[in-house]
């Protein structure tokens, strides 16, 4: 454990042992955020100290409440209460007078009763009194209901029966609920099922869970099969909802052995299921003695020809049970069949051959291989599935068949074939093929293979930023933008960027100003350095760029004509802090009123990092303040930004601004004349203003200056 952690745990340790109880309380609250995070995977940092949690947990129920200082100890006991605590737990249910604090008591009594061999019975007790109690809410009397279900005891299920029969629908559904699960439906089917057909459609999502419980597990491929022999259909409903585990194997048996190749799949799928066979077992570990029988069946009925039964055997046998052995039963099934739910299993069969074989056999996977090609064959059961099984069971030596497909393949397999050459390394192997059929595509991917775009594999990404879709027409600016998505640097990568950046193309400019200011683009290739030799030309396109009218709306499939400012603003941003006199140019000369917008934005961002206002910023601002052809709330915009600047160098900028006729940019500029340092020099000058400005219908300016000079008066 390294250090920080050692102190982190001594500061947690520390406010355990708190005198303050909320203090106690806060750290028992990181404690359960902490643990309530590891179901994304990360570990409680404070695990070590559970035990010293579980302590502080119990003391705080000894106080009195503070605040909530009963929800967050009983919250943690929910999750660290042992056997011990059903007394104390029982205390904080009949003390508890807040329905939260009652709530966290009954998860926590839930958790205690499931530790103890027996249960506490004062606390089962009081459990079944508030369960029983018509008096208490529906929710508290279902939460109460909860801290006992998963109780395998007489009484609760006898409880749970009771509840069945309360005349609040809510309370029927729910204990109907606690009774549906396999083993307690063994006993309660009949009740269960009344139940749910005296309920309306509209009975909410429980009712309706229900229901589906009540029809059992069918199969996986047979839903919409009836057996014909009435022993078989008797067989398979006891399966679905047994009485015992021996009826239940005894039905299975049934189903697996009989010549009925319907029924056989039927077992079949029960078997391989995780909503079958051993969900409705008792004791699940009784299935697994009938493993080697099933793995048999399932290779008889693939030796049959045609039979129906062969999509359920592939699926039981799958990747995880097959052996080399069972190759030339796949060949013979790939020959025959022509439904493409059985190729896909025996396809995803056919994995668990190749993947676990030294010597790949041969046959296989050209059969795989020829799936590819078919054209009768559909493509996402099967040549999807065939591509990702060839690629991952052969590694390299699957370029052959990757590789012709990527010739001969339709569209979508082109895709998914070079998705899988580049997970095996074949871009290095074979990068000009594998280029020019991302150069047919024309930008447009036939499909996203697993989420990916699969030129962006090829080429390197990104793209751009603003100018994605689009592909540059001139062979020289083409290849530029080919090297910039490449994923290493050196003089090539220079030379293309200023390829790019020199050119008279737009979109070649700002594909390549994209590149130069996104942290997906040059800094990632090499870091902040590798912007340095582009950099003066780079200011030079912003400050051109900005100047210019907008692009037009074709060369940006996603940003229209707004794509080439955005590029240059994106990268102007970079540069700001660094470059106050391009900034400055951008905001006086803005080509539009939405440059001028971002250019503001821009100036906002360098002035919360600077200890003092650049001049030359400062002098744009003041000119824009004063400018009558810019909108006026681009004026006033300017004028909050003098009066936020830091030091002092804005006050000339905003008197001058005093002496527009507009009264919104006086009262603006006024207002940032109000500071401590500054107003004194200026109050005349302010109330005259004040004087002046109208007392009807003022302006937000007008209102905020006029009260604070009169507060001053006072």
């Amino acid at each position: 454990m390294s250090g920080d952690e050692n102190s982190r745990l001594d500061e947690f340790s520390a406010r355990l042992e708190s005198d303050d109880i909320d203090v106690v309380r806060e750290a028992l609250d990181d404690y359960q955020s902490a643990q309530a995070d590891t179901r994304w995977g990360v570990d409680n940092p404070y695990w070590p100290l559970a035990n010293e949690v579980r302590f502080a947990a119990r003391d705080l129920l000894g106080h009195p409440p503070s605040g909530h200082s009963h929800a967050s100890a009983l919250t943690v006991l929910w999750h660290l209460a042992e056997e011990e605590d059903a007394d104390l737990i029982a205390d904080a249910i009949e003390s508890a007078t807040d329905a939260g604090v009652r709530e966290m008591a009954l998860l926590a009594a839930g958790t205690v009763l499931a530790e103890g061999e027996e249960p506490n019975r004062r606390l089962l007790a009081l459990i079944t009194a508030m369960v029983l109690d018509e008096g208490l809410d529906v929710r508290d009397r279902k939460d109460a209901m909860q801290a006992l279900d998963d109780l395998d005891l007489p009484e609760v299920e006898d409880l749970i029966v009771r509840l069945s029969e309360s005349s609040e629908r809510k309370l029927q559904v729910y204990a109907a609920v606690c009774l549906a699960t396999p083993l307690r439906l063994r006993v309660h089917r009949d009740r269960v099922r009344r139940l749910a057909k005296s309920w309306p459609e509209d009975a909410g999502w429980e009712a309706q869970h229900l229901r589906e419980a009540l029809e059992g597990f069918h199969s996986t491929y047979w839903k919409d099969t009836e057996l014909d022999d009435p022993v078989l259909r008797k067989a398979h409903d006891e399966l679905r909802f047994p009485l015992s585990d021996e009826g239940c194997l005894q039905a299975f048996v049934t189903l697996l052995r009989s010549e009925d190749p319907v029924a056989v799949g039927i077992a079949l799928d029960h078997y391989e299921s995780s909503e079958g066979l051993r969900r409705v077992l008792e004791d699940e570990e009784r299935a697994e003695a009938y493993l080697p029988e099933v793995l048999a069946r399932a290779r008889e009925v693939l030796r049959r020809p045609m039979s129906s039964a062969e999509v359920s055997a592939l699926n039981m046998i799958g990747a995880q049970h097959a052996e080399p052995g069972d190759a030339d039963l796949l060949l013979d099934v790939l020959t025959r069949t022509d439904s493409d739910a059985v190729r896909e299993e025996a396809i995803w069969t056919a994995y668990g051959v190749l993947d676990e074989a030294e010597v790949k056999d041969k046959r296989l996977v050209a059969a795989l291989g020829d799936l590819i090609f078919d054209p009768s064959v559909g493509f996402y059961l099967t040549k999807e599935k065939a591509i990702r099984v060839l690629a991952d069971s052969l590694g390299a030596d699957a370029d052959d068949i990757l590789l012709r497909a990527l010739r001969e393949g339709e569209p979508k397999v082109q895709a998914h074939a070079s998705y899988f050459l580049v997970r095996t390394g074949g871009l290095d192997r074979h990068r000009a093929i594998m280029e020019e059929v991302a150069e047919s595509w024309d930008g447009r991917p036939p499909q996203h293979p697993w989420g990916q775009n699969p030129i962006d594999l090829i080429f390197g990404k990104p793209h751009s930023v603003h100018w994605k879709g689009h592909r540059l027409a001139d062979p020289d600016l083409y290849r530029a933008h080919k090297r910039l998505r490449a994923a290493t640097v050196d003089a090539s990568y220079h030379q293309a960027l200023r390829t790019l950046l020199e050119s008279d193309d737009q979109a070649a400019v700002g594909i390549a100003l994209d590149h130069w200011w996104s942290p997906d683009g040059a800094v990632k290739r090499g870091g902040e350095e590798v912007r340095e030799p582009e950099r003066a030309l780079v200011l030079d396109r912003i400050r051109e760029v900005l100047r210019q009218p907008p692009s037009p709306a074709e060369l940006s499939p996603m940003y229209g004509s707004e794509a080439k400012h955005l590029t240059a603003l994106s990268a102007l941003d970079v540069v700001a802090a660094e470059e106050p006199s391009l900034l400055a140019e951008v905001v006086e000369a803005a080509a539009s009123d939405h440059v001028r917008e971002r250019a503001l934005d821009a100036v906002e961002a360098v002035f919360e990092d600077a200890e003092e206002a650049d001049l030359r910023l400062v002098e744009a601002l003041g000119n824009v303040a004063c400018d009558e052809n810019v909108p006026l709330n681009d004026r006033v915009r300017a004028l909050e930004l003098l009066d936020e600047s830091p030091g002092t160098n804005s006050v000339d900028a905003l008197v001058r601004a005093t002496r527009c006729p507009e009264v919104e940019v006086q009262a603006a500029a006024a207002w940032g004349l109000m500071w401590e340092e500054v107003i004194e020099d200026h109050r005349a000058m302010l109330e005259e203003l004040s004087a002046n400005w109208p007392v009807e219908d003022a302006p937000r300016e007008v209102t905020r200056v006029r009260d604070t000079l009169n507060a001053a008066k006072e």
